[in-house]
């Protein structure tokens, strides 16, 4: 709304303006008071959703270090790098094994052949396939949707029949229906739609059969119809042919690689593949072999040379005969007991913020400016002012306090079933609440003690964090869980829509309140200009009056 511009005081000589500002400042209390509640409110929300997000961390590190290997973490060593590397699993034992020799390396099947066109000379990259008398592959594809109009992908080549079944896999008869050569589409002859389910089948570019395992299935790898020799190469090194292929254009010699090792590992052809590729069809598949080597005495062998030995994965990178490699694997201590007192810090750190909020001192002498009082001082001001009007927000809140206390009985009540005494509770591995109650529950770690627990028996140090009755962290999960929730039914999730909670429905409320009594203070403020805009009139009339006597009595003379 426009603020009308006002003249007042020309009859009276009496500064209205200031006269009326004044009295609607006194009028303005109510509104004041409405306005520093809701900030106060908002202030308050702001608090408990800080706690919120705390909780929220707490909850996902307790999740987080719930997964094993964070209580199984090992560490290994090799004695030579060079020829054996290991890395130890959790499920790893604490042990050493030696490599003494290794008589072979696995390797995988490898054949160079020299492709041919249809005239027996050497292909480039731009050769077509259609020239190098590969097998024609036969397309077969599923209509997923009713059509009228069924348009085949790929083409079906120039001259070649369509065959289609129904879903039952039935010969659909060929007076049922039309295959244009020159659109690629399929119609039914009465006008009906094809049905879903429905198969055609038809030749279409080219393919090459390969076996890559002694006594598997053939893979069939698929050419588009204008296909060239690069494309075959790129097909070749596709996910389901198990080869690394490569094409060297000068020689025009063409590198097969099996990704697999070992002597179950072959390259194999079908024989049309066979004629192109001048591989002779009598030739026994090129094999790979498998790796050879002595553990503790053992002879073993393994089609890779990356093997499992005692939960520890050892990869043989060169062969030798004498010189025996040794590997080990142990605890690792420090990692496991990084890995806790990083939860533990997290931990500490939430506590410390509830039990600053429960105890910050409340200043209620220091209530939130008003827009008035604002204006009157600097930021600097306002900001150490506004230090104090927010501290406190949350001093002796039952809820943050019951949160506290609950997380701190999670630690006590923590347990594990276990034959050793000793380890059957947190506080006996090296974390206590101490018996310091003003901290809040903040958890004292004593490294030298949960160092020794984690070397003696690792396992039950996870039983204690993890066990899903009885353990710690599902405990904390859940207790961090339930505090979030009943924190936000009070002051809702970041970015919560204000109805969704009950401090939101609050500060709606007071928002409604606080525009009534604007509007009424609105009217409120007409009425006082309307009162002195009376007066200055009544003045203006005994002016005139008094000017029209003075000039009559006087008029004469």
């Amino acid at each position: 709304m426009t603020t009308p511009i006002r003249f007042g005081g020309l009859a009276s000589g009496i500064d209205t303006d200031t006269i009326i500002k004044q009295l609607m400042q006194v009028e303005r209390v109510p509104v004041d008071k409405l306005e520093q509640k809701k900030q106060t409110t908002e202030w308050k929300r702001d608090a408990y959703r800080e706690i919120n997000r705390s909780l929220m961390t707490l909850r996902n590190s307790a999740v987080d270090l719930m997964f094993s290997r964070n209580f199984y973490a090992k560490t290994s060593s090799s004695s030579d790098e060079s020829r054996v590397s290991v890395v130890a699993g959790p499920s790893s034992g604490n042990t050493a094994i030696r490599i003494e020799s290794v008589n072979q390396l696995a390797t995988a099947a490898t054949q160079i052949v020299e492709p041919v066109d249809k005239n027996g000379v050497k292909v480039t990259k731009t050769t077509k396939v259609s020239d190098m008398n590969l097998q024609s592959a036969t397309q077969e594809i599923k209509l997923s949707t009713a059509t009228k109009e069924w348009t085949l992908s790929p083409k079906p080549r120039i001259g070649e029949t369509v065959a289609l079944k129904d879903a039952a896999d039935n010969p659909i008869a060929d007076t049922s229906y039309t295959y244009n050569e020159a659109t690629g589409k399929v119609t039914m002859n009465d006008g009906s739609d094809i049905p879903v389910g429905t198969t055609a089948t038809y030749t279409s570019g080219y393919q090459i059969q390969i076996r890559s395992v002694e006594g598997g299935d053939f893979k069939t790898i698929k050419m588009a119809e204008d296909a060239t020799m690069e494309n075959l190469v790129t097909a070749l090194n596709g996910k389901d042919s198990g080869l690394s292929a490569f094409f060297e254009p000068i020689s025009g010699k063409l590198s097969l690689t099996q990704k697999q090792t070992g002597v179950q590992s072959i390259i194999e052809f079908d024989d049309i593949t066979k004629a192109t590729f001048k591989i002779d069809p009598a030739a026994i598949p090129q094999k790979g072999k498998d790796a050879s080597f002595i553990v503790n005495g053992i002879t073993m062998t393994q089609s890779s040379n990356t093997v499992t030995i005692d939960n520890m994965t050892v990869t043989l990178k060169s062969e030798f005969a004498s010189g025996a490699v040794t590997l080990s694997a142990a605890t690792d201590t420090q990692k496991i007991f990084d890995n806790i007192k990083g939860f533990v810090d997290k931990y500490n750190e939430t506590i410390d913020l509830m039990n600053k909020k429960v105890k910050e001192d409340r200043f209620r002498s220091f209530e939130p400016l008003t827009q008035a009082q604002r204006d009157e001082l600097s930021e600097d001001e306002i900001k150490k002012w506004e230090e104090k009007a927010m501290s406190g927000m949350l001093r002796g809140d039952t809820i943050v306090r019951s949160a506290m206390d609950t997380m701190r009985g999670k630690w006590s009540s923590a347990t594990s079933s276990t034959n050793d005494d000793e380890m059957k509770q947190l506080f006996q591995i090296g974390l206590s609440t101490g018996a310091d109650f003003t901290n809040g529950g903040k958890i004292e770690l004593n490294e030298e003690k949960l160092k020794a627990a984690i070397e003696k028996d690792p396992d039950q140090v996870y039983q204690l964090f993890t066990n899903a009755e009885s353990g710690l962290l599902p405990q904390i999960r859940d207790a961090a869980t339930n505090s979030r929730s009943s924190i936000t039914r009070i002051a809702g999730a970041d970015g919560a829509g204000a109805p969704t909670y009950s401090m939101g429905r609050e500060m709606t409320q007071i928002d409604t309140r606080i525009k009534r009594l604007n509007d009424l203070l609105v009217d409120k403020e007409n009425a006082y200009y309307r009162r002195f805009a009376a007066m200055e009139t009544a003045m203006n009339q005994a002016n005139s009056q008094a000017a029209s006597l003075q000039q009559f009595l006087g008029g004469g003379m």
